[in-house]
C-alpha cells in the first residue's frame, strides 16, 4: 500500500486537509488603513466556525468546512481502495473536484468580503496554496494510478 506513490501522494492530501482543519489558517489577511478593529478576518479562520456566538459565521464558511473534511476523509478512504484501481482514479478525480470547489469558495468568499469592506485592505494569504496543492497531488494520483495500470496492461501483453 505504502510502496506506491500514489499512496504518499493520498497520505499527503490528507496531511494538508488536516491541517487546513485544525491549524487555523488565514486564507486572508486584512488590514484598516484608520486602524479600527475589524472581525472580517475571522471569516477566513477556520477555527471560529465552531463558535456559534461568532456574529461572522455564514453558511458558505460551514461549506468550506465541509469540502475540507471530505476531502480529509476522501483521500483516507482513496488510500485503501488500492485493490480497486479504477475506483481509486474516479475518487481521485473526485478529491480534485472537492479541492476546486474549496477554492473556489474561498476567492468568492474573499471577493465578497473585499468588496463589502472598501475601506480595508486585502490580499489573499499564504495559505491558499493549500487547496491548490491538494489540486496538483489529486491529479498527480490519478496519473500515477493510470501509469500503473498501463504498466500492468504491458506485463500481460508480454506473458
Amino acid at each position: 500500500m505504502i510502496q506506491r506513490i500514489q499512496s504518499v501522494y493520498l497520505l499527503l492530501i490528507f496531511l494538508m486537509s488536516a491541517l487546513m482543519m485544525f491549524v487555523n489558517p488565514n486564507f486572508a489577511k486584512f488590514s484598516n488603513t484608520k486602524a479600527e478593529k475589524i472581525s472580517a478576518e475571522l471569516r477566513f479562520v477556520t477555527k471560529h466556525y465552531f463558535n456559534q456566538s461568532d456574529p461572522g459565521t455564514a453558511p458558505y464558511d460551514k461549506l468550506n468546512l465541509i469540502l475540507i473534511a471530505f476531502m480529509g476523509i476522501g483521500s483516507l478512504y482513496t488510500l485503501f481502495l488500492y485493490k480497486k484501481t479504477e475506483l481509486q482514479k474516479k475518487m481521485s478525480l473526485y478529491l480534485a473536484l472537492l479541492s476546486m470547489g474549496l477554492l473556489l469558495s474561498l476567492v468568492l468568499d474573499f471577493m465578497k468580503m473585499s468588496g463589502d469592506l472598501p475601506e480595508v485592505s486585502s490580499y489573499p494569504s499564504f495559505h491558499v496554496v493549500w487547496p491548490v496543492g491538494c489540486i496538483v497531488l489529486s491529479v498527480l494520483t490519478w496519473a500515477a494510478i493510470r501509469r500503473d495500470e498501463n504498466l500492468l496492461k504491458s506485463m500481460d501483453r508480454i506473458r
